[in-house]
């Protein structure tokens, strides 16, 4: 999620060369999902390549999950 909001900002620089990978758990005890896309959306309003999504889980992790964000990280070091 993202905290104070209001006062966030992205450099030019960290946004052209920063993606962001979020995953969230649909049945977040800890976090409510709603907070990802709420997050989603302001990071995309300012322009951060933001790869999102969302899995059947709690406050946890998720096969699948950890397999997209291999696949992200690997996508990012292979661009390099």
């Amino acid at each position: 999620w993202l905290t104070l909001e209001e006062d966030l900002s992205v450099a030019e620089l960290v946004k052209q060369q920063t993606p962001l990978f979020w995953a969230h758990g649909q049945y977040d005890d800890k976090v409510l999902f709603e907070q990802q896309s709420h997050g989603v959306q302001k990071l995309l309003d300012l322009g951060v390549d933001v790869q999102h999504s969302s899995y059947p889980m709690g406050h946890s992790s998720h096969p699948q999950e950890t397999a997209a964000m291999a696949a992200f990280i690997e996508k990012c070091l292979s661009s390099n």
